[in-house]
């Protein structure tokens, strides 16, 4: 058997061209952004993420969901986009969306100890208003001196890196590590 060179030793200039242009084309189909459709949408779907990426750092979070939710529909188990609206939902106090969101992440097989992180803050945000409704409704006064040391260290951990608060607009805490 010939090998592939020597087969193209014998077509004419036209046919090998026409071979290099079968190659060229063959081989754009196994381009990374022709699995999400081909080059233009690809480059749309980056572009939008770049967006995404700029409101979210300002702080325009429900424009920054609507921007990765299109990433989103094309890369549905984008893991960094994943992240990222469970942060939003968990700074918008959409907890359930932000627990499922945070959960899918987990269950991909992410380490990253940044989603632990706010993962663990979530939860402890919610610990915390409901203690402090037990408190109000019941009084100071049921409240055990063990649960009013986990309260207080929930509120001196907050005043390091709070959890999300709606009155001081703080968002999920952003390390090196965030995806």
């Amino acid at each position: 058997m010939m090998s592939w060179p020597d087969q193209l030793r014998g077509l004419s200039i036209r046919q090998g061209a026409a071979v290099l242009l079968a190659v060229i084309l063959v081989s754009g189909c196994a381009t990374p952004g022709a699995r999400s459709g081909g080059g233009p949408a690809a480059t749309e779907v980056l572009s939008e993420w770049k967006r995404a990426d700029r409101l979210y750092a300002r702080g325009e979070f429900p424009k920054a969901r609507e921007s990765y939710q299109v990433v989103l529909e094309r890369e549905p188990d984008n893991n960094d986009v994943l992240f990222r609206l469970a942060n939003i939902a968990y700074y918008m106090q959409d907890r359930e969306t932000a627990r499922e969101l945070y959960a899918r992440v987990v269950d991909s097989g992410l380490t990253d100890p940044q989603l632990f992180y706010n993962r663990a803050a979530l939860n402890l945000t919610e610990a915390y208003n409901d203690l402090a409704r037990y408190r109000d409704e019941g009084g100071p006064s049921t409240l055990t001196s063990e649960i009013r040391a986990v309260m207080a260290a929930i509120e001196r951990m907050s005043d390091r890196r709070p959890p999300v608060d709606t009155e001081s607009r703080t968002v999920p805490a952003q390390g090196e590590g965030e995806r």
